[in-house]
């Protein structure tokens, strides 16, 4: 849909794109849970000793699998670069041309789209999943193994409900800065770039770094996340606190900030 979308006028366009980001949505929103579930039930057939390891390292596992959201910006993100430079006849400097602009979103999102087919044909005919396995011990104790049902959902509420929902509200109040920082990331880069007119090249090149330093946070967290010194709780504490006191100092100093002697450390923070 997004490699196909079209428009008679440029709210045609929104209006198609909204859609086709709504069907999205609901893949990528299943596929958050799934992915964190299936990391750590991947290893379920290995020998004891493994078993021991592995419960040892249950959250490098899962950030380990996030890292690849890193990996795939970057591949994006340069993608978009290279794509734009050849359809614009070995340029990434504006005025942009329809064509160059449709062949190159189109083209991008088709590559995506070839990777997520090849993707749907590993989930279901290649990868092993427990509910397999669950199917398969139901079959051979005739009924004696039930699965899901509600006792047990009861029971994993009652004993885990307090930090699933203290959990959820620290990233859904860290997300209202994490991708406000996101929406508003053409505005900080056109206080940096000098003359404070960055091209899309421009902003695409910045992108490419900060998606860079991402990759490293992502990294050292699959390092210290089940650390004893560390730990996932104090990595979450720390996070957020420090993501707190960098957006506050930002905001309390912003129009100081924004004058050019001290753009530099604007940019730090």
């Amino acid at each position: 849909m997004l490699t196909a979308s079209w428009g008679v006028n440029l709210n045609g366009w929104v209006i198609c794109y909204a859609w086709c980001l709504f069907i999205y949505g609901i893949g990528v929103g299943g596929e958050y849970p799934m992915t964190a579930t299936t990391a750590l039930e991947a290893r379920s057939g290995v020998s004891p000793a493994q078993m021991s390891n592995d419960r040892l390292h249950r959250g490098r596992n899962v950030s380990l699998t996030f890292l690849m959201q890193g990996w795939g910006q970057m591949f994006n993100q340069a993608i978009l670069i290279v794509l734009l430079i050849i359809f614009h006849h070995g340029s990434g400097n504006p005025p942009y041309s329809v064509l160059s602009v449709q062949w190159t979103f189109r083209v991008q999102f088709a590559i995506v789209g070839a990777m997520t087919l090849w993707l749907a044909y590993h989930r279901y005919f290649r990868a092993d999943y427990s509910m397999d396995q669950k199917l398969k011990a139901k079959k051979r104790q005739q009924g004696a193994v039930t699965g899901y049902d509600i006792k047990s959902f009861k029971l994993c509420v009652s004993h885990f409900g307090g930090r699933m929902i203290g959990t959820a509200g620290c990233w859904a109040a860290a997300d209202f800065f994490f991708y406000g920082n996101k929406l508003f990331q053409s505005a900080f880069i056109k206080v940096i770039v000098p003359g404070g007119k960055p091209t899309v090249m421009d902003g695409w090149l910045y992108n490419l770094i900060n998606i860079g330093v991402s990759l490293v946070g992502y990294y050292l967290a699959a390092i210290l996340m089940d650390h004893k010194m560390v730990g996932r709780v104090r990595m979450q504490t720390v996070g957020f606190i420090c993501m707190f006191v960098l957006f506050l100092s930002a905001a309390v100093r912003y129009d100081t900030l924004l004058q050019p002697a001290n753009i530099h450390a604007f940019q730090a923070i």
